[in-house]
Order: structure tokens, then sequence, then C-alpha cells
């Protein structure tokens, strides 16, 4: 008994002084300390099912709102503190379970409520892990991922996750990868020549993988942090700004005329007035109160940020019609800026 107690001071410790941890830890080493930290408590006591990969979207519903199902109320229930110790050591047989809140009330304060999770996301054994950690893998997307990018690009970042968490690699790291290669494609679409484009446009496109990557990384090693949010925003839209005044310039390059410089600015600067305008929106969002406590879903503008534009400049890049793109991006993203300025304009108007 001495010896576990040891082990568990032991990775106590090694838990508090881990970096990624950001939220201040009690450590309770027995039970009868543990039920008076419960009822000392003036906030409602959760208790998880350690054995349970818990879906982070369950619990947002669970802390703040109410289960959506059958199946979700079934997975919590409260627990008398007197049976308490029946719980811990998985002797559920002899718990004596408190009567069931109604289905439109929140549980009562004080009285713990025990979070059991899904059957099907328990580790019962060794092969289990490996199930559950393609399960995270698969659900390691943003929920304002378009369907371009669930069917072209998250398939490939998922494969570029799974070697990045083999490697000691930070997210932040990654995002500078991506950065680098972003600024690698706006280096050669600044060339002009069809072949230098297509290696733009290449790069461009892997540098959106191994974009989804930090993000991926993140999540999956608890690594999240306010820096790395708004170092992944700035960084993607820096590289729009470069990509779309390079390909005006190479255009121009190769035709000697001068409206695609002026196409290519327009492009660059319609995208950095929508950045001004959309990121502190995205970063509130993305903050870890806001993730923490609400379930967010994009709003029709977030919707339209992002970076399927990829795919098309690829196509024109491969037919040699970069004319076309620069136009389209010119008029789409300046139109873009111009709906994000009305809606601001409308928030301030409206009371």
């Amino acid at each position: 008994m001495e010896d576990s107690q040891g082990d568990l001071e032991k990775l106590s410790d090694k838990i508090l002084k881990d970096s990624r941890i950001s939220q201040n830890i009690v450590w309770i080493g027995n039970i009868l300390q543990l039920k008076e930290w419960i009822q000392n408590n003036p906030n409602q006591v959760y208790i998880f099912n350690g054995s349970v990969l818990h879906d982070k979207n369950k619990l947002n519903r669970l802390i703040n709102a109410l289960p959506q199902n059958e199946k979700e109320t079934l997975e919590t229930f409260p627990v008398n503190l007197e049976n308490l110790e029946n719980l811990l050591l998985n002797d559920q047989n002899d718990l004596v379970i408190s009567p069931a809140t109604k289905s439109s009330e929140k549980p009562q304060t004080g009285l713990p409520i025990y979070v059991q999770g899904s059957k099907e996301a328990e580790i019962q054994k060794r092969e289990d892990f490996k199930t559950l950690h393609e399960g995270q893998l698969k659900g390691s997307g943003l929920n304002h991922d378009s369907p371009i990018t669930r069917i072209f690009s998250r398939p490939v970042s998922r494969l570029l996750t799974r070697m990045f968490l083999k490697i000691p690699i930070s997210p932040n790291q990654i995002t500078l990868i991506s950065f680098s290669l972003g600024l690698l494609s706006a280096f050669f679409f600044i060339q002009g020549s069809y072949s230098t484009s297509i290696f733009a446009a290449l790069f461009l496109v892997l540098s959106t993988w191994v974009d989804g990557a930090d993000g991926e990384i993140a999540r999956l090693k608890f690594m999240e942090t306010d820096i790395g949010k708004k170092l992944d925003i700035y960084c993607d839209n820096i590289i729009h700004f470069f990509v779309f005044i390079a390909i005006g310039f190479g255009i121009y390059e190769k035709t000697s005329e001068s409206i695609y410089l002026y196409l290519g600015g327009l492009a660059g600067l319609g995208g950095l007035i929508a950045f001004l305008l959309l990121s502190p929106v995205l970063l509130e969002k993305r903050s870890a109160a806001k993730q923490l406590h609400h379930a967010i879903e994009p709003n029709l503008a977030e919707k339209f940020a992002n970076r399927d534009f990829i795919h098309f400049l690829l196509l024109v890049s491969l037919i040699d019609q970069l004319e076309i793109f620069i136009i389209v991006a010119a008029a789409g993203a300046n139109l873009f800026a111009g709906f994000l300025v009305y809606s601001k304009l409308l928030k301030l108007r409206t009371p």
C-alpha cells in the first residue's frame, strides 16, 4: 500500500510539472479528503471514468446545457457520497445511485455527477489504445472544415499528424514549416513561368496540408495555446497576401500587362482587410474559455474564410490560366471584405 501511495505521489509530481497543463490542480490522496473537498466545493463536481476517452462536445453539453438524447443521459448519474468509495473501486454492483434528476433540470449542486462515458470509448485491453487513437485522429478536424477540406486536405493532414506524433515537434514549429512552404510558393509564383507556377501551386497545397496538422497535433497533445492560435491565423493570412501579390507580379513578368499588378494588389488588399476584420472574431471563438464552455458553430463568414481556393489555383496553374485566378481572387477577396465591413456596420447600428 505504501508503494502504491508513493507511486501516486510521483505521478502527481510529474503531472503538475507538465507544461501543457494550464489549470490549477488539487491532488487528493484518499477518499475521506475527496468527500470533504466535494462537500466544501461551491461548484458542481464531476467525476470522470478514467478508462474512457471522453468526447469534448458531449462534455460541453453536459456541463453547460443538457444531454441531447437518452444515451447521453445514461452515461451520467448522480452519486451519494457514502457510496463514492464503491464507485472509485469500480464495484458498481453495490453502488446506490441517487434519484435521477428530471431531464429539464440541472443536477443539484453538491451532489457529485459520475460521467462514465460511452462503452465504445472504454479501454479494456491493449488493442483498444490503437482503436481509440484512430478515433481521435478521425475527429481531430475543426467544426468549420468545408466539404472540400474534409475530402482533399484532412486525410493527408492526418497522415502527416501520425508522422509528427512520433517525433518531438511542437505545433508552433509545424506552423512555421507551413509558413516557410507558403513563402516558397510565393517565390516560385513571382517567377512567372509555367513550370515554376506548378511548383508554386504544389508547395502551397503542401503548406495547407502541413497547416492542418499543427492544430491536430495541438489538440491531440493538449498543447493548444493562445499564442499558437494567433501564430496559425497570422501566418495563413500573410501567406495569402504574398501569394496574391506574387501571382500578379508573375503574370506581369510573363505578359508585360500592368493590369495584373493592380489585380494582384487588389487581391492582396482585400485579403488583408478581411483578415483584419475576421481575425479578432476567430481568436475569441478559439480562446480557451470559449472552447471549454461553448460548442460554437461557425458563422457564414467563417465558413468562407478557408483555404479551398488552393485547389482551384492548382487547377488553373496546370492549364496555364493564372490570369483567370487573379481576376477571380481580386473580385472575390474584395467582395468578401465588403461583406465583412457591411456586417460590422450592421452590428454597430443594432442596439
